[in-house]
């Protein structure tokens, strides 16, 4: 099982004041609390832990087949930081893994099975228009044509579809059924994809 998300650190700026009174303490726990207070980037740090939250948020529905994102009980906990890359773990319904980039203009967070290594590739696409229609159509071009080279087969060989409680799928020749997840926010975009590559891979657009 995976899941991701991605954060423009622009859009968030312009639409959420994170300092304002209560936000803390409404979506992170004392020890998240405790890492924003004590970052040398606040800002980097509130996103890092959005972005790990809303990850593991979408791993967790695919076993628990529930929507409920209370953001408070996905507690996250880091293990490694470096200017560009953070390791970590969150807690929710079990343990999940995480891996994250801390780019100039946006963070991006793969999530796993703590129990688990599956193979990974995440794939990021700058927008340049941030609309919801260009971003949906322009993910699913990039995913389809990811697909196509990956089984060798037609385009129209793959479908992009969604399971019974709304999670994506890619479906290859009507026959094999990928685990995908997508996010996209602001003028970014991400999916991540189970392959073969044996590793976890950060491909800018």
């Amino acid at each position: 099982m995976i899941g991701n998300d991605i954060v423009d650190l622009a859009q968030a700026k312009r639409e959420s004041n994170w300092r304002r009174t209560g936000f803390l303490a409404k979506i992170f726990t004392s020890y998240e609390q405790h890492l924003i207070d004590a970052a040398i980037n606040p800002d980097q740090m509130v996103w890092l832990l959005w972005s790990m939250k809303e990850s593991a948020y979408k791993l967790a529905i695919r076993s628990t087949q529930k929507r409920v994102f209370a953001p408070q009980k996905l507690a996250c906990h880091i293990d490694e930081l470096t200017g560009t890359t953070c390791s970590g773990t969150v807690h929710y319904v079990e343990e999940y893994r995480s891996i994250s980039v801390l780019a100039p203009d946006y963070i991006s967070t793969i999530t796993c099975s703590a129990d688990i290594a599956p193979t990974l590739t995440e794939t990021i696409i700058p927008f340049a228009d941030a609309t919801y229609q260009t971003q949906h159509r322009v993910i699913r071009q990039r995913i389809i044509q990811h697909c196509s080279a990956l089984f060798a087969v037609p385009e129209q060989a793959i479908q992009l579809c969604k399971n019974n409680i709304g999670i994506p799928e890619v479906r290859v020749a009507n026959s094999a059924v990928l685990p995908l997840s997508i996010s996209h926010h602001g003028h970014f975009g991400a999916y991540v994809m189970v392959d073969s590559t044996m590793e976890i891979h950060n491909t800018p657009g």
